[in-house]
């Protein structure tokens, strides 16, 4: 759980400013996409709403450590390369 949290703390620091306008929400559609997953399919994977997954990725709610976790793992994300490039920018 800590990669998590480090990874959503990467997100609050690096991605999350204005100018670059980049939201984890799109990053997890990025990653819905290319997984060939719709929102409803990976709502039912990470056992979550539908409707989470869409606030997320039009960036009207935030992630929240344990939501992210869910959906990253339902994504096969490794965490830690994620988190590691999102650091190296």
């Amino acid at each position: 759980m800590n990669e998590i949290k480090q990874l959503c703390e990467t997100f609050r620091n690096n991605l999350l400013i204005e100018e670059t306008r980049i939201h984890p929400g799109r990053v997890i559609t990025l990653l819905r996409i290319k997984s060939r997953l719709t929102q409803e399919r990976l709502a039912l994977k990470a056992g979550v709403c539908t409707q989470t997954i869409k606030r997320l990725e039009s960036g009207r709610d935030k992630v929240s450590e344990i939501t992210c976790y869910k959906i990253f793992e339902a994504l096969g994300v490794d965490v830690k390369a994620l988190t590691r490039v999102l650091d190296n920018k």
